[in-house]
């Protein structure tokens, strides 16, 4: 037997108002009207999936102009959310899949809903191949690289940063009595009054810290110790899983890492693959290896973020590689023939 019609009205109704207040912060919102949105999502776990889910499409949306997804992937999204799998898994099961999701869901987000209505939350993000320097109420500096998002929510006793995505820099100002935390996935990082950078790649966050001494923190399952270490300047970590890994970083590899603040991309030896991804980092239309044999290809030199142009020919000149611009303004790679 299926739900009651009154139900999927509900769901309906709260879809609807989860998508408009998405679209509300986005545009900007004040202080008022943003504890206003977050005391809505925390009021009930209905809203907690549906406001999730409509914040990561309306990201989403923004990265497929820069990465398209594959067809293969959109054909499996098919297959397992069109109404007609949904329809022959009958009313059980849909009811199951519905409170499943709705556990997991509201799990995923009430860490975040709880700080955001701690505090006045401010958002700031920037686009595509777009950087941008924020500077805080306490003096402290932000710099977003392209792509990025951050969420602030500071009260008298701690200064918080949430990065949702991205990469940022937090040039951190002094002040004892008040902590400075910036949480990344399930990484979390400390500082009182240092430097450091931190981006979130697909599997892990990667710190680099170039002045001062920064905590580390990662969350572990339910019921474990998280696991902490200290990093100092000159060197990183990284987190994943429950897990914290330090790492040694010599001039080189730390210069690699911060260039970006000016701009910058500097590879040595790194895999076309590798150079490629960082590209694309920047670029609305992506750049496409089209050969995997091409994708171990080492390379190296200093570009500006925005020259994929004079990368692509220094490439085609130093390897029997062939670039065709398509349809869409992308670029695919294959080797000459």
């Amino acid at each position: 037997m299926g739900e009651p019609p009154h139900k999927t009205c509900d769901w309906q109704a709260i879809d609807d108002q989860a998508a408009a207040y998405v679209a509300r912060l986005a545009c900007g919102v004040s202080p008022a009207e943003r504890r206003e949105i977050y005391a809505w999502v925390g009021a009930d776990p209905r809203h907690a999936v549906a406001f999730a889910r409509m914040e990561a499409a309306w990201e989403s949306a923004e990265r497929l102009r820069a990465s398209p997804p594959s067809l293969d992937l959109a054909v499996e999204a098919v297959g397992h959310d069109s109404p007609a799998s949904t329809r022959s898994t009958g009313g059980s099961s849909r009811r199951r899949l519905m409170f499943g999701s709705l556990a997991a869901a509201s799990a995923a987000v009430a860490a975040t809903v709880g700080w955001r209505l701690a505090g006045n939350v401010e958002l700031h993000r920037t686009g595509v191949g777009e950087r941008r320097q924020v500077t805080l109420a306490d003096g402290s500096r932000v710099t977003l690289n392209t792509a990025s998002t951050i969420e602030l929510a500071f009260t008298d006793k701690q200064r918080r940063i949430r990065l949702v995505r991205g990469e940022a820099l937090f040039e951190v100002a002094h002040d004892a009595g008040r902590p400075f935390l910036v949480d990344a996935g399930a990484a979390r990082f400390r500082a009182l009054g240092t430097a450091f950078n931190v981006r979130m790649r697909p599997d892990v966050v990667e710190l680099t810290v170039t002045q001062g001494v920064v905590g580390v923190v990662a969350e572990a399952g339910r019921g474990e110790t998280p696991v902490a270490a200290k990093v100092k300047a000159g060197g990183g970590a990284v987190v994943r899983s429950g897990a914290v890994a330090p790492t040694a970083l010599d001039g080189q590899h730390l210069r690699q890492r911060t260039a970006w603040q000016e701009g910058v991309l500097e590879f040595d030896g790194e895999s076309l693959a590798q150079v490629v991804a960082e590209f694309n980092r920047y670029r609305q239309q992506p750049i496409v290896i089209g050969d995997a044999r091409l994708e171990a290809l080492r390379i190296g030199g200093r570009f500006e973020v925005d020259e994929a142009d004079k990368f692509l020919a220094a490439l085609t000149t130093s390897f029997p590689i062939e670039a065709i611009t398509t349809a869409d303004g992308g670029v695919l790679l294959v080797e000459r023939p």
